[in-house]
């Protein structure tokens, strides 16, 4: 599972921009407690440009 601050790193991205993606609904993510967290395989999917299921879990 991908947090935020792996997103970061994986993206190059800043911490803003990485919450607004992780919120976007490109890719279903999983919150626990304000913790929000993607699996790795769906993020690296959709970063090929593989379409999702867009559903949240």
């Amino acid at each position: 599972m991908l947090d935020v601050k792996d997103i970061m790193k994986l993206t190059g991205i800043g911490r803003d921009k990485a919450y607004v993606l992780m919120r976007s609904g490109e890719f279903p993510v999983k919150m626990i407690g304000r913790k929000i967290l993607v699996h790795e395989e769906i993020f690296q999917n959709w970063l090929k440009g593989e379409k999702t299921n867009k559903k949240r879990w």
